[in-house]
């Protein structure tokens, strides 16, 4: 049997999926030569720390990076609603996303009741990807308190940190040796082609004696390099933020690489 949270997080899939069949359901392309600032409203350790717990389940949030997910909590901002209020009404364009730090909010569907939540729950998160239609109308039973963040600037967010990292990225690919060759384009596509992973401090990243297929770049943290064989020789290297851990080609591994800090 599927637990309460499975089934939670597999009807928000399916309403995402409904979503992107629709028709004109995405949201408009950004003008990144507009003049923007994305909003950072202060917030306490403990008020950063319940957001980021809020969001941890929402898969919506599932791909964002650390930095993407501070970003987006920086930019949500406190709000109160007393009880009674509409919060979303059903069938309305919405551009909301909230999160619940306080009260309890009840769902319906063609005025049917279809749930509700409490403290640390999150809903309207569709309205920040696509223009469609709300699918359901939330009241607040209580006085609420909520984090909310609009849809323009979880966009900006993402893109303005997208194009920082790549621009970073392709600082890197410009200084390896073997990549000199290529365009800016191509280079542009293998940065585009990029995915971050994560290890803990002490995971086996390169294992010496594989066949090496894999390119990688530090992106946070410390990576030592380890048991590095040219014949008789041995010795290790310590590539931090910006470093490569790569061999070209279809080529063994020649040496170990571990996480000497988690990143």
């Amino acid at each position: 049997m599927k637990s309460n949270d499975v089934v939670s997080r597999e009807i928000k899939i399916g309403i995402h999926a409904k979503a992107k069949r629709a028709q004109n359901v995405f949201a408009e392309p950004l003008d990144m030569e507009a003049d923007f600032a994305i909003p950072n409203y202060p917030k306490s350790d403990l008020a950063v720390q319940f957001i980021d717990d809020s969001l941890a389940d929402n898969f919506i949030f599932a791909s964002l990076t650390k930095e993407e997910r501070r970003l987006l909590i920086n930019a949500m901002k406190a709000d109160s609603v007393p009880g009674g209020t509409i919060i979303i009404q059903q069938g309305e364009m919405g551009d909301y996303f909230y999160v619940v730090e306080d009260g309890h909010i009840s769902f319906a569907v063609d005025n049917q009741h279809v749930g509700s939540c409490t403290r640390g729950a999150s809903f309207g998160e569709l309205a920040l990807l696509y223009n469609c239609p709300r699918a359901a109308t939330c009241v607040a039973n209580t006085d609420c308190q909520l984090w909310k963040v609009d849809q323009r600037t979880f966009r900006y967010m993402l893109a303005n940190n997208n194009a920082t990292q790549q621009k970073d990225v392709l600082d890197v690919l410009r200084k390896v040796q073997f990549l000199t060759n290529l365009d800016e384009p191509m280079l542009i596509r293998i940065a585009d082609a990029l995915t971050t992973v994560s290890f803990q401090k002490g995971d086996r990243i390169v294992n010496k004696g594989d066949v090496g297929e894999v390119f990688y770049i530090v992106k946070e943290g410390t990576v030592k390099v380890h048991d590095i064989g040219f014949g008789d020789s041995q010795y290790v290297d310590t590539p931090r933020r910006g470093g490569r851990v790569r061999l070209p080609g279809q080529e063994l591994r020649r040496a170990q690489a571990t996480p000497d800090v988690s990143g």
